[in-house]
């Protein structure tokens, strides 16, 4: 007979939240293998979310879904960096330059 883990052993593991009408994985704490859903926080190693996740302060192999917060870790042995569109890019610039005219003509496109 193989060992079984207990109840309390699994709590420390891992949490559970219950959003939207829904049970979820709150935070997983170590290691696992695939998450096939969404989750809250993967803090630990992890071969492959399917879902979105909120943070990963670990090393992922892959992530199928979004990363909605943040990535301190590794996705594929890759540092995550945030990739805006050329669209997003030049929205951002525009605004930070305050011109109200290009603005306007930007948000014009944007309506279209």
């Amino acid at each position: 007979m193989t060992e079984q883990i207990t109840l309390e052993e699994a709590l420390k593991l891992v949490n559970f939240e219950f959003i939207e009408g829904a049970w979820r994985v709150g935070v997983v704490r170590g290691n696992c293998g695939i998450v096939e859903g969404d989750c809250g926080a993967v803090i630990g190693r992890c071969n492959r979310v399917r879902g979105d996740c909120g943070i990963v302060e670990g090393d992922c192999g892959v992530v199928e879904g979004n990363c909605l917060i943040d990535v301190w870790g590794t996705i594929s042995g890759r540092r995550w960096q945030y990739a805006e569109t050329p669209k997003q890019k030049l929205g951002r610039l525009i605004k930070e330059t305050g011109n109200k005219d290009l603005l306007e003509a930007f948000n014009q496109l944007e309506n279209n």
